[in-house]
């Protein structure tokens, strides 16, 4: 059973979100909002793209789903005092990070997945550490967020569904101690899967 608390809200999350969006809001510029000093935690949310329009192309954009589950997370998010985003190189995980890179006024740092996913996962868990105290997103697909979650020390949670696309996963790292996780949600529901032949949700887990 995965220990994923759902949870609108703790003590961490509530705190070190306003001193993030205070200082942040009077940061903000062209080099977008600045990381807080002297924050003892980095906090990352970590999300697969949106619905994409094609399950045939290679490289394919957004479907009119994804856009609109990409405006749902600006609109969540767009007080988190988010200062670091963090994408792959493909379409999908650029454009569900774009309305609120546009709202934050960020410029999104973009890995290539290249060939090797694992090589991949390293360079975003490494980006990530390089900006202690900063408030990040993470859009992965999902073979990686799992892997991702599991490279910042959240524990092994898995590949998400192909028909998963709602997560929101919140991280809080500290030094000293265990990464403490919770899982939220964004955007409209995921579908109820039918048929026999099911994957297991995260949140079922």
């Amino acid at each position: 059973m995965l220990s994923l608390p759902r949870r609108t809200a703790t003590g961490w999350f509530v705190v070190s979100m306003m001193g993030a969006t205070a200082c942040a809001a009077a940061n903000a510029g062209e080099q977008g909002p600045a990381i807080p000093d002297g924050r003892s935690e980095t906090t990352v949310y970590l999300i697969r793209h949106g619905e994409k329009a094609s399950d045939t192309e290679e490289n394919p954009d957004l479907s009119a789903r994804g856009r609109a589950r990409a405006e749902s997370l600006a609109v969540q998010l767009r007080d988190s005092g988010v200062n670091v985003i963090i994408t792959s190189d493909l379409k999908r995980t650029i454009e569900t990070a774009a309305p609120l890179a546009k709202a934050r006024h960020i410029r999104p740092k973009v890995f290539a997945i290249g060939s090797s996913v694992d090589n991949h996962v390293k360079q975003i868990a490494d980006e990530v550490m390089k900006h202690h105290g900063a408030t990040v997103l993470i859009v992965g697909h999902n073979n990686t967020v799992g892997k991702i979650v599991q490279r910042l020390g959240g524990g092994n949670i898995g590949d998400i569904c192909t028909d998963e696309y709602s997560n929101l996963i919140i991280m809080s790292i500290a030094k000293g101690r265990a990464p403490q996780i919770l899982l939220e949600s964004y955007g409209v529901p995921d579908p109820e899967q039918l048929g026999t032949n099911r994957c297991t949700r995260l949140r079922d887990r």
